[in-house]
C-alpha cells in the first residue's frame, strides 16, 4: 500500500513539473496557444497519473494564468 501511495505521489510531482514547464513556455504565447498548452499538459497529467484529481487544480491555475495575460 505504501509503495502505491509513493508511486502516485511521484507521478503527481512529475505531472506538476510538466505543467510548470508548459506554463513557463506559454508565457510568451498568445491566449489561444496558452490555453492549448494548458489542455495538452492536463491531458498528459491525466495519463501519467492515471486520473489524479491534482490535474484539475493544476489545469485551473494554468488557464487562470492565461486569462491574466
Amino acid at each position: 500500500m505504501l509503495g502505491r501511495s509513493l508511486n502516485l505521489a511521484l507521478m503527481s510531482v512529475a505531472a506538476m513539473a510538466v505543467l510548470t514547464l508548459t506554463f513557463a513556455a506559454s508565457q510568451g504565447a498568445s491566449a489561444n496557444q496558452c490555453g492549448a498548452s494548458c489542455r495538452n499538459a492536463y491531458n498528459q497529467c491525466r495519463i501519467s497519473t492515471k486520473g489524479s484529481p491534482s490535474c484539475e487544480a493544476a489545469f485551473t491555475r494554468c488557464m487562470q494564468s492565461c486569462i491574466r495575460k
